[in-house]
């Protein structure tokens, strides 16, 4: 006989998982863990990102597909939906170019020359980095954004309103940086805020993935380009 979950189920369903899903990969699934476990930093953070699709992403999205009494409904009450789509391109066009400013301007911190990218060995040519980057950008960014500004917001915001849902699931989200450059922390609570607004503003959270790695990604190009410059120099 085959399973059907009912809508109403989804939103505490999906809110468990991600809490196990966050869990684990702080703990066995973690950044740190499959950095120390691996002498090549490269192939440990393709693991990591992928462990956060799979567990993030994949796995309850292939729940609610398989399921769910009403997959298409579960998806939207998440926000895994077109939205306003003029509003979020329009926000999306102007916060990448900011988003790539930004990174410029946290690339010169120590700290996080330190810390990004994941992988230093994907500095080593522009292949491997570009495919770094895409892994990082299609596994990382878009599971994270599936969590927190997902499952972690428009259920509550439908449930409790606009600011516990920003309150949530911006803690949430800034904890799970713990570990990370003291400014990424703060970044990251600000942020959380920010991105949670547009995501509610175009009913989708879809518009948040670009926006959110041009952050990421600028910081580690931005890198990139001073390595490079700094082994063409010798």
């Amino acid at each position: 006989m085959a399973i059907s979950v009912e809508t109403s189920s989804w939103p505490g369903i999906l809110l468990v998982w991600e809490a196990v899903a966050l869990t684990l990969l702080q703990t066995f699934f973690g950044r740190k863990r499959f950095l120390g476990i691996s002498r090549d930093d490269l192939q440990a953070a393709r693991r990591y990102f992928l462990s956060v699709f799979t567990l993030g992403l994949a796995l309850p999205l292939a729940a609610v597909l398989f399921i769910a009494a009403e997959p298409a409904r579960v998806l939207d009450g998440i926000g895994l939906r077109v939205g306003n789509w003029r509003l979020g391109l329009i926000l999306a066009a102007v916060a990448v170019p900011v988003g790539w400013i930004l990174g410029k301007l946290g690339s010169s911190d120590p700290v996080m020359r330190a810390f990004y990218p994941f992988s230093k060995k994907a500095m080593e040519n522009g292949t491997m980095f570009l495919r770094y980057e895409a892994c990082y950008f299609l596994f990382y960014y878009t599971a994270w954004e599936f969590v927190f500004r997902g499952v972690f917001f428009f259920p509550l915001e439908a449930a409790a309103g606009l600011l516990p849902a920003l309150a949530v699931s911006t803690i949430v989200s800034t904890l799970f940086h713990i570990g990370h450059p003291d400014t990424e922390i703060l970044a990251a609570l600000g942020g959380g805020f920010i991105f949670g607004f547009i995501a509610w503003k175009t009913g989708s959270f879809l518009y948040l993935i670009p926006i959110h790695a041009a952050l990421g990604i600028a910081t580690d190009s931005h890198l990139f380009r001073a390595a490079a410059k700094e082994r063409a120099g010798r």
